[in-house]
């Protein structure tokens, strides 16, 4: 199977292409170029980079482009705005991102290949809030979001039920839930607090640490189990459905500080950032992963203590301080 991944240069993408490889697939990747007609990072499975395509998803004409040069059996969408807030200050590029070029992409592979399929890859926060007593969050979950990130990956998500119901596209989607891991840009809050500790215990730091709004529980997962559950998604999903991606269990972000803090063998004093604070909060999200589990055969693996480690170890190694001349 050759997979084209769309999005491959962000931080799920060279998981998700190493993670294919492993399963056999002949893998590609898309991205947008830079004004200087590069890639933003080269990406490389098992020390050698893959072949690359200039593919931008709110352009038809560019996914068609991209399609033809790689002709793959199967298309992963992972092109977005990952960071939700950048969707508060522009929610129209949301929009034409997330739900415009998702249409773009379904409706191009379908005019290429009927039998292509497209892996669309949205988010748990199209679930918005939900009760504590309708938790854990099922598939069956309405989709209430409540924020324009999730409204944008809502209306993608709708959309995909739709191509499929309304036109047989062989499109699987997927909604993972918080997903974090070495790699992941620091505008995350598990990075970010990594990040913080680290330079703590290397004293370039003060012993203060900045941070948003601790109470909130979330449902964490190793992004490199999340990907197996896309590769799984991929192979065995069924045309039209939909999977949550999860551990099933959710974590206070105080308790994530508090882990990397003895980790490291920090104690900071804690002080709270009105602009790190999130608007329209949600208190506690969490999922079940029971029919990903039954129908793909994919459950997380990795502990969630292995994640905070390989995170603080990555951390650690990236000193803030310029070297010596």
């Amino acid at each position: 199977m050759r997979v084209l991944i769309l999005g491959v240069t962000g931080f799920a993408g060279g998981y998700l292409a190493t993670e294919m490889a492993r399963r056999g697939a002949e893998v590609w990747g898309a991205a947008r170029v830079r004004p200087n007609g590069e890639f933003s990072k080269a990406v490389q499975v098992d020390g050698a980079p893959i072949p690359m395509v200039s593919c931008d998803v709110t352009d038809e004409a560019s996914i068609s482009k991209g399609l033809e040069a790689s002709r793959p059996d199967a298309v992963v969408l992972l092109a977005g705005l990952a960071f939700a807030p950048l969707s508060f200050r522009n929610p129209a590029a949301a929009y034409r991102v997330h739900a415009v070029g998702a249409v773009n992409v379904m409706e191009q592979a379908l005019r290429h290949d009927d039998a292509m399929r497209v892996l669309l890859v949205t988010s748990s926060e199209v679930y918005g809030a939900v009760d504590a007593d309708q938790l854990p969050v099922t598939e069956e979950t309405p989709l209430l979001p409540n924020s324009l990130y999730a409204a944008s990956k809502a209306a993608a998500d709708l959309a995909g039920r739709a191509f499929a119901l309304s036109k047989g596209a062989n499109v699987v989607r997927v909604r993972p839930f918080n997903h974090t891991g070495p790699g992941q840009k620091s505008d995350f809050v598990c990075p970010d607090f990594a990040s913080q500790v680290a330079a703590i215990a290397r004293g370039e730091q003060e012993a203060v640490m900045e941070v948003g709004n601790l109470s909130p529980r979330r449902d964490f997962t190793d992004v490199r189990d999340i990907v197996r559950g896309y590769g799984a998604a991929l192979e065995k999903g069924r045309p039209g459905e939909v999977y949550n991606l999860c551990q099933g269990r959710a974590v206070g972000i105080g308790e994530i500080l508090g882990d990397l803090c003895a980790l490291a063998g920090v104690e900071p004093e804690i002080r709270t950032a009105e602009h790190r604070q999130r608007a329209a909060e949600v208190p506690v999200h969490w999922g079940s992963a029971e029919k990903a589990r039954v129908e793909l055969g994919w459950e997380p693996e990795i502990p969630w203590s292995q994640t905070l480690a390989d995170l603080l170890a990555v951390a650690k190694s990236e000193s803030s301080v310029p070297p010596a001349v």
